[in-house]
C-alpha cells in the first residue's frame, strides 16, 4: 500500500516524469541567461536546445531539478507527455498520482487497503509523552486497548513500552484503531499526548501510477 496518494509533488503536480540525461549538469545554473547560452553554443545539438526551449517556455508551469545523470521535471499530465514524446529515447519512468486522492484532507490517506486490512485510523503519539501524562493515564490507555485487541493494535515497541512502563525511554510510535467510536474514547483518555491522527479512506481501485523503461 503506497501512502501518498494524496500528495501532490510540491502540492501542486500531479505527475513525476525522469529521464536519464548524461549531460544533464550542464544545465546548471538553471537561470534563463545560462539557458540562453546553452542554447547559442549547442545550436546543432536539438535534444540540449528542445531542453533548454522547454524549461524557458514553461518554467512558470513546472518544477525541476537536475541530479547526477538524471533530469526530473515534476508537472501535469499534459506537459508530462509533451516531454516523453520529445525525449523519449532518453525517458527512463514516470509517476502519477490518481486523480481520486488528490483533494483528501491534509491528514487524510488515500488508499486500496486499509492498514492490516481493517484499520482506520493511525494514532501518533507525541515524543514527550511521558512528560505531558501521568503514568496512571498511560496504564489506563495501555489496559482500554488490551481490552479491545480485536479493535486496537499496537505495532511499535516504543509504544508498548510506553504502554506497559517497560521503558521509560520514549522517542515517538504509533499505534492503530478501526474506527471513529475507539477513537473518540483514546482522545478522552489521552489527548494530550497524541501528536496527531492519521485517517485511511479507502478508495476502489486506485494507485499511484508508475511507469518505467
Amino acid at each position: 500500500m503506497r501512502k501518498s496518494h494524496n500528495k501532490l509533488y510540491y502540492g501542486k503536480y500531479r505527475c513525476k516524469t525522469e529521464f536519464k540525461l548524461p549531460g544533464s549538469l550542464m544545465f546548471y545554473p538553471t537561470t534563463d541567461s545560462h539557458l540562453l547560452h546553452i542554447k547559442r553554443i549547442y545550436h546543432d545539438a536539438s535534444d540540449m536546445t528542445k531542453l533548454a526551449d522547454f524549461i524557458l517556455q514553461n518554467r512558470k508551469e513546472i518544477k525541476f531539478r537536475f541530479q547526477g545523470k538524471k533530469a526530473i521535471f515534476y508537472t501535469d499530465t499534459k506537459k508530462s507527455i509533451e516531454l516523453i514524446n520529445s525525449f523519449w529515447e532518453f525517458w527512463s519512468g514516470s509517476e502519477s498520482v490518481d486523480s481520486r486522492y488528490s483533494d483528501l484532507a491534509k491528514n487524510v490517506v488515500g488508499c486500496t487497503r486499509l492498514p492490516h486490512k481493517k484499520y482506520q485510523y493511525q494514532i501518533h503519539l507525541r515524543k514527550d509523552a511521558t512528560d505531558v501524562m501521568h503514568k496512571e493515564h498511560l496504564l489506563t490507555l495501555g489496559k482500554f486497548i488490551e481490552a479491545n485487541k480485536e479493535n486496537c493494535l499496537v505495532t511499535s515497541r516504543d509504544v508498548l513500552g510506553l504502554l506497559y512502563s517497560e521503558s521509560s525511554y520514549f522517542t515517538g510510535g504509533y499505534f492503530y484503531v478501526t474506527n471513529e467510536r475507539f477513537l473518540t474514547t483514546i482522545y478522552m483518555l489521552a489527548q494530550e499526548a497524541i501528536d496527531k491522527v492519521i485517517q485511511f479512506r479507502k478508495v476502489k481501485n486506485g494507485s499511484n501510477k508508475k511507469t518505467e523503461r
